[in-house]
């Protein structure tokens, strides 16, 4: 684990302390949760420790400009994934710098991980999954394009695999939000998040030896993503996929392709789940009508809002407030 997180300002140390919350469970598994709290920003950082492997994942809020340091005297290997915001990652033993932007990934070798981050953004969100060198080691391919990543590893000098950062492709981001989000615990856990981090681990490598100019998917993922932000906050209002990608810049094909790869949804299909959860948390929280609800998450006609909630549900929007009425 991590031996101690510092952030620093103006060269003052404003946050030092050993995990909140430690656990352990029945095969070994360790989970540590530490959160920090300071006038001017907040943040937590999540990790598990398996076998072979820990992932640990952080989210820091209102932080631009400040150094965070990370210590821990193990020699590593390095997964990172920058979900959001922008860092630059300075390793200092020996001196070695790399700026991340959103939605970019690369793997470390770190000599020792006492690594500062320089926060260029007010909200950052990190993956890190990292291996001993020994283990890492059985799966580096023999690839020449590898080659020197391993001569590095061998002289023990702190280096990314490659200088560019590639993008992080959908289905790495479906991957990362298995692996974030898992319920299973465990073995079932234990085995899942091997294959999960394995997977996510050939994703890596394969992009790599392709080269980091060579996109892994049809659209940009930035903008697949901020098209799913747009409908989380606008899926009432009426949408249509050319007003979609005249207002990110896109095309129909590459939405269409590029949402499904993501999310594992058509961009119709996401929109209507998210007017049916909305009609039935109206109709459990809210004395409010049936032709009500369907003209506030957007439907014209009150009997095609019936229709699709019953496909949605099981139950006509009447049969559902008739049996949540029963449970009261």
């Amino acid at each position: 684990m991590i031996d101690s997180i510092i952030i620093e300002n103006n060269n003052e140390t404003i946050f030092d302390k050993d995990p909140d919350i430690a656990e352990i469970d029945e095969c070994g598994t360790q989970d540590f949760y530490t959160s920090f709290i300071h006038r001017s920003f907040n943040g937590w950082y999540k990790e598990q420790i398996f076998d072979n492997f820990k992932i640990g994942y952080g989210v820091l809020n209102g932080a631009d400009k400040r150094r965070i340091r990370f210590n821990s005297n193990q020699e590593t290997i390095g997964m990172i994934f920058i979900l959001e915001g922008s860092l630059s990652m300075n390793i200092n033993t020996p001196l070695y710098t790399n700026h991340f932007e959103t939605n970019e990934h690369n793997i470390f070798h770190y000599t020792s991980a006492k690594d500062a981050i320089e926060i260029t953004d007010n909200t950052v969100s990190i993956v890190r999954i990292n291996f001993t060198v020994n283990f890492f080691n059985q799966f580096l391919p023999e690839d020449h394009k590898f080659e020197n990543f391993r001569k590095q590893i061998k002289l023990h000098k702190t280096r990314t695999l490659e200088k560019q950062n590639a993008q992080i492709s959908p289905k790495m981001h479906l991957i990362i939000d298995n692996i974030l989000n898992s319920k299973r615990k465990g073995f079932y856990r234990k085995i899942n998040m091997n294959a999960l981090v394995f997977e996510l681990l050939l994703l890596q490598l394969d992009t790599f030896n392709q080269g980091t100019q060579k996109e892994a998917h049809i659209c940009d993922t930035k903008k697949i993503i901020k098209i799913k932000e747009f409908l989380d906050h606008s899926f009432t209002q009426p949408m249509t996929l050319e007003f979609l990608c005249k207002k990110f810049g896109t095309n129909e094909f590459a939405l269409k392709k590029g949402f499904k790869a993501t999310f594992g949804n058509t961009v119709f299909g996401y929109i209507s789940d998210l007017k049916m959860h909305k009609a039935r948390n109206l109709l459990i929280e809210n004395n409010i009508s049936i032709g009500d609800v369907s003209e506030i998450i957007g439907y014209k006609n009150a009997q095609h809002f019936s229709t699709a909630f019953k496909k949605k549900f099981g139950l006509t929007p009447s049969k559902f407030i008739s049996c949540n009425q029963k449970d009261i």
